[in-house]
């Protein structure tokens, strides 16, 4: 059981979306690790995994595939396929969005972290159908990230089967390779099309609470792709942008790792995400404080405390890395990252709450939100390192120092 799960049937801090991409250690009942060639290998033993030439000439001939999972997909295909299709059928007729096809695919991810939740930590083997939308699932979701990262970037995709399909073989979705292959370049277009059209013949036997689970993730899914964005933007201007020149690390370890960082960053800058591209399904006043925060037009007065913090951090010597460029401007900067970041995690956490409240969960334990949809910031830390102040457990500056501050008197 992975440490996540154990947190939420203990009441500690975790969320749906943590669960959702922790199941490395899980075994279907067929044997198989959910997961497949991702699993650790001490999950993957004595497990056939038979790799093959694949036969396919759509861009995939020759490349391994993982045959013996395909194997397994294939006797389940059509059951997952008149799922999706049911879930897909649910989406607003005449007024289809890229919203509406991503909650399908988080539907099939959702299937083995609900049972495992309903399990309460029993040892009953997950049905291999749930493992196999799960596979499918994993599969097209990472298509859908690199969808929504162009659209919050200001891209526009037209949502229609040939322009998803473009995608899936752009991004080299489901060629087997670690997971599972998708099959036949027919079967790949009927999964696509499927998930794309649905099907009005097929209602599905469709679970109400998972439907609403899944449209709730891909809500924030859909904020997460902006937060991350937003926060590389930061960490570019800090480790290669403008900023840069101003950083003198405290010595010769910090020097080589701000070094190693723009080295790993390239030159390229990091786009910022388009505020307008905001989901329209949040509640309009959060929208709206998160639109101005994207923008940098947060009131004054909203940022007022942490930014005086801010500016007596960067004039007091003695953090690891001091900054030669402007305090104030540097000060505002990092309170409207952090500002943006609290809004961001706040507004996340309270959908994780819905999410627990439509489980019938508790919903008073804490909330550690996944990697997918709040990713680990990366700005951060080279924030906190330049005013010589973590972060506190308010979110504010008001958390310990980052290493030995240098006596006022004695810095140099």
């Amino acid at each position: 059981m992975s440490q996540g799960l154990t947190n939420a049937l203990t009441g500690k801090p975790w969320s749906l979306s943590e669960l959702l991409f922790s199941l490395d250690h899980v075994l279907d009942a067929e044997g198989r690790p959910v997961t497949e060639r991702r699993a650790p290998a001490s999950v993957r033993m004595g497990v056939e995994m038979e790799m093959r030439a694949c036969p396919y000439t759509d861009g995939r001939e020759d490349k391994l595939m993982n045959h013996s999972a395909l194997t397994q997909v294939t006797r389940f295909y059509n059951d997952v396929m008149a799922e999706v299709a049911g879930v897909r059928q649910l989406a607003d007729e005449g007024q289809l969005s890229w919203s509406d096809i991503l909650v399908p695919v988080l539907y099939q991810l959702l299937g083995p972290t609900l049972f495992l939740l309903k399990q309460k930590g029993g040892d009953a083997p997950l049905p291999a159908k749930e493992a196999v939308g799960y596979k499918l699932g994993a599969g097209y979701f990472g298509v859908m990230q690199t969808l929504f990262e162009r659209r919050a970037l200001g891209g526009d995709i037209p949502v229609t089967t040939p322009a998803f399909l473009d995608l899936v073989y752009e991004t080299r979705a489901l060629v087997g390779g670690a997971e599972v292959c998708a099959g036949s370049p027919e079967m790949l277009r009927n999964a696509s099309r499927t998930l794309m059209q649905g099907d009005p013949g097929s209602a599905g036997d469709i679970d109400a609470v998972q439907l609403q689970l899944a449209r709730t993730l891909a809500l924030q899914f859909e904020l997460g792709t902006f937060w991350r964005l937003f926060d590389a933007t930061h960490y570019f201007n800090l480790i290669r942008g403008h900023d840069r020149q101003h950083l003198v690390p405290f010595n010769d370890f910090l020097q080589r790792k701000l070094d190693e960082a723009a080295a790993a960053l390239g030159s390229k800058p990091a786009p910022a995400p388009v505020a307008e591209r905001l989901p329209q399904g949040l509640d309009s006043g959060v929208r709206e404080q998160l639109l101005q925060a994207l923008q940098h037009t947060t009131p004054a007065e909203t940022l007022s405390v942490d930014f005086k913090a801010a500016v007596n951090l960067l004039k007091t010597p003695g953090s690891v890395i001091s900054f030669g460029g402007s305090k104030v401007g540097l000060a505002l900067q990092f309170t409207r990252y952090l500002h943006c970041m609290r809004l961001f995690r706040q507004t996340m956490s309270d959908l994780e709450i819905g999410l627990r409240q439509s489980l019938g969960m508790k919903a008073d334990s804490g909330v550690k939100l996944g990697p997918v949809v709040f990713a680990k910031p990366l700005a951060l830390p080279w924030y906190e390192r330049i005013v010589g102040c973590r972060l506190g457990d308010s979110g504010h500056l008001d958390g310990s120092q980052t290493g030995l501050r240098v006596p006022a008197a004695t810095a140099g």
